[in-house]
């Protein structure tokens, strides 16, 4: 890899010494200007086909060859070369491109049409086409000859270059790029064979008017073009923004969400190398590698520190001992990069890092994106965080709730039975018949005990919900309903299933759960419908059964003074989540109960 790298940097290098010394030769060979302004209106609309380029694949192409070659007609191939060296090094250092860019462009572009030139000259001096026999087919046939060899001469020098580099250069790449230019190339032969044709007719005196006339609509298709391909590029961008929003929003809940989006994040990005780095609140870890990146590279102390205390995007356009750190994440190829922080109401949640192998190529758009993608990210981890803290926070409730039972339920009883064994001992010998009584009674309060310690061990383990997953959690119950009670159950699932997180899981079946218990226990019901149903902004459980029914009203005031009552668990649960839970019954009408449950955060919370 390193080879081929040093391989594509002689290459570069090779052309742009070449491309000096012909530019040098060329400011030699000037010649004197008939007409200043022709000359003049022909170097501002070179200037601006060059400064809209439009853009191609991973890369630029213009407009600006018809200019060139007329140039080249009317001054000669040394001041054509001249010019476009001079006006396409101008136009890269307005770019603020780096030295490199700056000198290898011009000169594979100058290398190009010489040679294009050259090779076209003697093609015609050997099939013998004479201009004084047919202006017009002489003048066509080197037009289309030196626009063809430039082209693909162009191509040829930068597909060494791409080949060479140790990244892939797939041919679905080579012919994307190939497409575009082969379209550029027929239209400056179409546009050209139209001036061929007016300079061969006698219409009068070619003045300043005439360039400027012909050529404008050239640089108004240039102008309109760029335009046009930006705006749709900058579309496509924001559609895939919105596109990884939405991916967001239903990765969110899963454990490895970030790696569910590694091809889409890496492919907005458009860069060879991406590094993420997350922070959960206690320690940094690496949450996404891809490209060119170092395998062995780790997070140390003073990295982390330097994390924490970042506040904005910072740009690398080469290697120094200052900003030694970021490179050693990737691999030697990498040469520019770029690391955005992930921030949150003044807080370092994550830093992102992006790198390319070209020194200097991050541009503006390049900038913009790695900006949006880390605010996008930093409020999603937020957002994970917290979800995380919530479910951390009920758990340990849920663990203090069996703690708490334990102590006022089992606990009581053990003690209680502990001390009637006692008294029964000491009553054995005097009151044999007291005894027996206050040891059957122990017994019967020791198996009840029992059964609580089961079901609180029970509770203890992993739920079924994060043992099987929240359909076959359901389906599992159904059966075990069915075989025990004889219910006929029909589930029914809509849409297409969500990733939902533990906590949402658990709500689900508990309020399933507990309405399939209320069914079993009171409602004598024969049929039983549960509804499953995921939409595009809820989630929604119906169960509904031709049972006794109900009355809400006498169901509430139990409720009250029963505070352990099934109703009063399950709106307890659905408030949990922000959830909303209706239910409608009356007696000998059945019971319909509906719980829909908003996404865990609305888009809003994460659309920037």
């Amino acid at each position: 890899m390193l080879k081929s790298d040093q391989a594509a940097t002689g290459v570069i290098y090779g052309t742009s010494v070449l491309g000096v010394l012909l530019w040098i030769f060329s400011a030699f060979h000037l010649k004197v200007m008939d007409d200043p302004l022709v000359f003049i209106i022909l170097l501002l609309f070179l200037f601006l086909t060059e400064y809209y380029p439009i853009p191609v694949w991973k890369g630029l192409t213009t407009l600006s060859f018809p200019l060139i070659y007329t140039m080249e007609l009317l001054y000669g191939f040394e001041t054509a070369v001249f010019v476009f060296n001079v006006v396409v090094f101008a136009v890269l250092a307005l770019n603020r491109r780096p030295m490199r860019v700056l000198l290898f462009n011009p000169s594979q572009l100058a290398i190009s049409f010489i040679l294009a030139v050259v090779f076209a000259d003697f093609l015609l001096r050997m099939i013998g086409v004479n201009a004084a026999e047919s202006a017009f087919w002489h003048g066509e046939i080197r037009m289309i000859a030196v626009t063809i060899l430039y082209y693909t001469l162009n191509n040829l020098l930068v597909d060494l270059v791409l080949l060479l580099r140790p990244q892939a250069y797939r041919f679905k790449h080579f012919l994307q790029k190939f497409l575009s230019e082969t379209s550029v190339a027929a239209f400056s032969i179409f546009y050209m064979s139209v001036m061929i044709l007016l300079g061969t007719q006698n219409r009068g005196v070619i003045d300043v008017f005439s360039y400027l006339f012909f050529f404008s609509p050239l640089v108004a298709i240039a102008l309109i073009s760029s335009f046009i391909l930006r705006l749709q590029k900058e579309r496509n961008r924001l559609k895939s923004l919105f596109s990884i929003s939405t991916q967001l929003n239903e990765h969110l809940p899963a454990k490895d969400w970030i790696h569910k989006m590694e091809s889409s994040l890496t492919q907005f990005l458009g860069t060879d190398a991406a590094v993420l780095f997350l922070y959960d609140g206690e320690k940094w870890s690496i949450a996404l590698q891809n490209g060119e990146y170092h395998k062995q590279a780790k997070i140390d102390e003073r990295t982390a520190e330097g994390f924490a205390l970042m506040d904005k995007l910072i740009q690398y356009d080469k290697k120094n001992l200052e900003n030694e750190w970021v490179y050693s994440f990737f691999t030697p190829s990498i040469k520019a990069a770029a690391a955005a922080p992930l921030i949150v109401e003044g807080e370092v949640l994550g830093v992102l890092l992006t790198g390319k192998t070209r020194s200097g190529s991050f541009s503006q758009d390049d900038i913009q994106s790695v900006a949006t993608l880390a605010s996008q990210l930093a409020v999603v981890n937020k957002t994970k965080m917290l979800i995380n803290e919530r479910e951390r926070r009920v758990l340990l409730e849920e663990r203090n709730r069996i703690a708490r039972e334990i102590h006022d339920g089992i606990a009581q009883t053990l003690a209680g039975s502990v001390m009637q064994m006692e008294t029964a001992n000491r009553l054995f010998t005097a009151k044999p018949e007291k005894a027996q009584l206050l040891i059957k009674s122990s017994t019967d309060k020791l198996r009840g005990s029992l059964k609580e310690l089961r079901d609180s061990i029970y509770a203890l383990r992993p739920y079924p919900t994060e043992r099987v997953g929240l359909h076959q959690a359901i389906q599992g119950r159904i059966d075990s309903a069915h075989q025990e009670f004889g219910l006929s159950v029909d589930l029914h699932v809509k849409g297409k299933a969500k990733e939902l997180s533990y906590m949402v899981e658990k709500v689900i079946f508990d309020i399933f759960n507990e309405s399939l218990q209320n069914i079993v226990k009171h409602a004598s019901a024969k049929n039983i419908d549960i509804l499953l149903s995921y939409n595009e902004e809820t989630v929604v459980l119906k169960i509904k059964d031709d049972g006794n029914g109900f009355s809400l009203f006498e169901a509430i005031r139990k409720a009250q003074r029963e505070p352990h009552y099934g109703l009063l668990n399950m709106n307890e649960l659905a408030d949990s989540l922000g959830a909303a839970l209706n239910i409608q019954s009356s007696p000998g009408k059945g019971t319909e109960i509906k719980l829909q449950i908003p996404n865990l955060e609305p888009k809003e919370a994460i659309l920037l």
